[in-house]
């Protein structure tokens, strides 16, 4: 599985690219196997949780994060500008993970009609 990850370069400089979660089945069975019912993560320590609640129209000019974090949106529209002006659109049910420690950051506006309700998890490590 891949989602939208943003990192900073030697420079400062933050940048969107994609992250490959290397997924894993139950019970050891092959993860190209279509019978599957599911499939998923190997488990992933975490330092921290954390629900959050923004209006649309609210901006958060640009910062870096104090650690790795992942985000998932469970209403309204997240955007996430990297320093290098890529952007990223966030909505229900995309998740993100963030890696720009340091350096200029990522800005992020609430855009759309509705609150965004999110969750970031605080991550002690990279994910694996």
């Amino acid at each position: 599985m891949f989602i939208p990850h943003i990192t900073n370069d030697a420079t400062g400089h933050s940048a969107l690219s994609e992250l490959e979660l290397k997924m894993q089945a139950p019970g050891g069975l092959p993860v190209g196997d279509a019978a599957l019912p599911r499939i998923q993560l190997a488990q992933q320590q975490v330092a921290y949780w954390q629900i959050g609640h923004a209006l649309p129209g609210h901006f958060v000019d640009f910062t870096p994060v104090q650690g790795p974090q992942f985000v998932a949106v469970f209403s309204g529209q997240m955007n996430v500008t990297a320093s290098n002006g890529e952007e990223r659109q966030l909505v229900r049910g995309d998740m993100m993970m963030f890696e720009d420690v340091g350096g200029q950051g990522h800005m992020t506006r609430f855009l759309g009609q509705d609150a965004c309700n999110y969750l970031v998890i605080g991550m002690p490590n990279p994910i694996k």
